[in-house]
């Protein structure tokens, strides 16, 4: 988790935001958001199209530091423990940035193509061909990520980060675990 002491200004912003949500979004306006992040509101379009991109950015934020590292700079351990202990010190505010329905679900479908291109594009930088079976088990596996994601954020779900991490590993599909074993560059 110390990768987080590598802020830029602009995701320091987008943290401070992203805490200020302590209800559900839909019942927040980008003004309270503001004034309980301490910014203004040309800071906040600065950062943001609207308050419905915090869900988006979230997830793109959480996902570049830890599951897109997996294979590059993390091996499959430290990305997943890496995840799921920053999601789950985030409970709150990533429940209340998804409880728009339909923004949400554009969020996934975005989560979707952009981790399927990022695993392709790792699979790549490891000399894997990604042919129509790796295709298939990247989407298999991405799809099986959001569920699992989503589940965590059920609060009667276990907080245990090792043992989520240990259930995770076990729906990976082994060609996809055993192509991204060795990190590129271990920090």
């Amino acid at each position: 988790m110390d990768r987080l002491l590598f802020l830029s200004k602009g995701d320091e912003v987008k943290l401070r935001v992203l805490h200020a949500v302590g209800r559900p979004i839909d019942e927040l306006t980008v003004e309270a958001l503001c004034r309980k992040a301490g910014i203004s509101k040309p800071t906040f379009y600065r950062h943001f199209d609207s308050k419905y991109d915090l869900a988006r950015w979230a997830s793109d934020f959480m996902c570049s530091i830890t599951l897109d590292q997996i294979g590059r700079s993390l091996t499959w351990d430290e990305g997943l423990e890496s995840y799921f202990a920053l999601g789950l010190s985030e409970l709150e505010p990533l429940r209340n940035v998804r409880s728009d329905a339909a923004e949400y679900e554009r969020c996934c479908a975005y989560r979707a193509q952009r981790r399927f291109a990022t695993i392709a594009e790792t699979l790549a930088l490891h000399g894997v061909t990604v042919d129509e079976t790796m295709r298939s088990i990247i989407e298999g596996h991405v799809r099986m990520e959001l569920h699992f994601s989503e589940e965590r954020l059920d609060p009667t779900r276990t907080r245990d980060v090792k043992k989520i991490v240990s259930i995770f590993k076990s729906f990976i599909p082994a060609a996809l675990y055993n192509a991204l074993a060795t990190p590129l560059d271990p920090q």
